[in-house]
């Protein structure tokens, strides 16, 4: 029996209500950060974008505040250099769920297997997946 695994992130970028408006595939050696910066974030001004202790790189998140009037809510390691106070922690992890869910829900319409030739043809079925979802969520 052959498997293969291509070592692919799904980075993705949800509305407050679960429905996806960003994807980005980074390879699977990539840091959470690095791929962070090379999305093109098309978010309105003093827009709020909620991640997990992966993202945390506190340079990056005064660059977005400074330039992209962006604002990262990465939620933090219990040994931060800049802890959250509670009820920080508390809306980083509700929003982080509501993602987290609509990634259960998109792996959920996914076959158990995607057969798939090429590296290519995976990641487009992946986001025709992303996509069907999407659709289904807005219908």
């Amino acid at each position: 029996k052959r498997e293969y695994f291509y070592g692919v992130k799904v980075q993705l970028i949800t509305t407050k209500n679960g429905i996806p408006v960003e994807i980005c595939f980074s390879p699977g050696s990539e840091h959470d950060v690095e791929a962070l910066q090379k999305m093109f974030m098309d978010l309105p001004p003093e827009s709020s974008l909620f991640g997990d202790s992966a993202y945390t790189a506190y340079e990056l998140e005064e660059l977005y505040k400074e330039t992209e009037l962006i604002e990262l809510k990465i939620c933090r390691k219990s040994n931060s250099k800049k802890p959250d106070k509670p009820y920080h922690a508390f809306i980083k992890n509700a929003m982080r769920k509501r993602i987290e869910t609509t990634i259960s829900e998109i792996v959920e319409m996914t076959p158990h297997s995607i057969h798939a030739v090429t590296k290519d043809g995976f990641l487009l079925k992946i986001l025709l997946f992303v996509l069907a979802f999407q659709v289904k969520a807005i219908v």
